[in-house]
């Protein structure tokens, strides 16, 4: 089993969604699963689509921006386009974990994974998880008061849930997606 964990966080290797991804560093190599780490920032040319052909898993971490994922995940996401329902994708289990300054996170972790979901992920069950500023301020101040507010320590459920799914390569079957005309103008 190997996990693709892709940081897509503008703040690369050094911001909060680089956090996340070497929580879920850590807490694979606990279980003894293969995974790496993609700083999409830092990211050459073909660097996702090689890992994401290696991958049998994938989890994906962005910030929140403006109430949607990162902007290098949008154009990563229009530049794998014409792999859309291929096996880089169909029947992935994937996780999502979202970090949020503010507001706005749980929008931005539904859409990603309806994002993924048209790709041809499969979505486990609470397999994604925000956090939040505010949400680890509470949870150090009053954990008490947080059995219903995410947070990192959830992420170990997300991942659980990602690792208990069977990926079976194969097993799904795609519409038929246009992989040549897709970029093409239409409006005169």
């Amino acid at each position: 089993m190997s996990v693709l964990i892709v940081n897509a966080g503008l703040g690369g290797s050094r911001g909060n969604s680089q956090v996340v991804a070497e929580h879920c560093r850590h807490l694979l190599a606990a279980e003894g699963v293969a995974h790496e780490i993609l700083v999409l920032r830092d990211a050459a040319p073909g660097d996702l689509s090689a890992a994401l052909a290696r991958a049998e898993r994938l989890v994906f971490v962005s910030g929140t921006y403006w109430g949607g994922f990162s902007s290098l995940l949008q154009q990563a996401f229009e530049e794998l386009t014409p792999s859309e329902t291929s096996e880089v994708w169909l029947g992935k289990p994937v996780a999502v974990l979202v970090t949020a300054h503010q507001v706005g996170a749980q929008s931005v972790l539904f859409r990603l994974q309806g994002v993924l979901l048209t790709f041809g992920c499969l979505v486990p069950p609470l397999s994604g998880v925000v956090i939040s500023k505010v949400g680890e301020a509470l949870r150090a101040r009053a954990p008490e008061l947080c059995s219903d507010v995410w947070g990192l320590e959830d992420v170990a459920t997300a991942l659980h849930n990602l690792l208990a799914v069977p990926y079976l390569p194969g097993r799904f079957r795609a519409w038929p997606v246009d992989r040549e005309h897709y970029a093409e103008r239409w409006l005169e």
